[in-house]
């Protein structure tokens, strides 16, 4: 598994801290944005994912690691600003794993900063789960489930093994919204207001909220993927 680390962000709504990008091979086949609508397949991002690979840009998971283990404690910083946990290679059933070593040697690294990450590795397969609340327990390292339905974002909440996010149309109201089960959405604050990034929010990296974190469609394939999302989040 291959991936950069930038030092300082240049992306306004991430601020200047620390980011890192995996490889495209890390991202789970049941993604639904995989190869389509990921905002991340486009513009400058796009061309830079692409070529993070062993013929291409990008460190071996170890040496990655080992850098970050040098952050200074409490340093705040965004893991996959594209890609991934890394996957479990060796797994051949229908639904994709976590490589469990390589992610809690990451949570180990990790575990003195303020990270956090977002995944879209099905939690309802039992070794998933297990990866994903071992690495939120551990402190350090925070992973969001990425939902991609509001129905969705419940039944992620319901597993408790961590916070969740959801997708949502670009015009979707950003006040007021709840799951159908009544958890309050948030919608990003880097997205509703222009003086906010990720380093002054912070809110993603907060393990233990009750809020499930909504991300307007953004980039190229916005208006695509919207419609793909109007007709479940109707009521939003």
């Amino acid at each position: 598994m291959h991936v950069t680390l930038t030092p300082r962000s240049g992306n306004r709504k991430v601020g200047p801290i620390p980011v890192s990008t995996t490889e495209e091979d890390s991202c789970p086949s049941s993604c639904p944005l995989r190869g389509t609508d990921c905002y991340a397949r486009f513009g400058p991002l796009g061309m830079h994912w692409r070529k993070i690979g062993p013929d291409g840009r990008g460190s071996q998971w170890e040496a990655f690691c080992n850098r970050i283990k040098k952050f200074l404690p409490g340093q705040l910083w965004r893991h996959n600003q594209a890609g991934d946990l890394p996957k479990d290679t060796e797994h051949a059933g229908d639904v994709d794993q976590i490589d469990a070593k390589q992610a809690l040697q990451l949570s180990e690294a990790s575990a003195h900063t303020k990270g956090w990450t977002y995944t879209h590795y099905d939690p309802n397969n039992d070794h998933n789960s297990d990866v994903i609340s071992k690495m939120n327990n551990r402190g350090g390292m925070t992973v969001n489930l990425s939902a991609d339905s509001l129905d969705q974002a419940d039944e992620y909440a319901a597993l408790d093994i961590g916070p969740v996010c959801v997708i949502l149309p670009k015009d979707a109201n950003t006040r007021g919204n709840k799951t159908p089960n009544g958890l309050p959405i948030v919608t990003c604050p880097a997205q509703t207001n222009d003086d906010m990034s990720c380093d002054q929010c912070r809110l993603c990296q907060v393990r233990d909220r009750k809020s499930v974190v909504g991300f307007l469609a953004h980039g190229t394939a916005s208006k695509r993927l919207s419609t793909r999302l109007s007709e479940d989040t109707a009521t939003v």
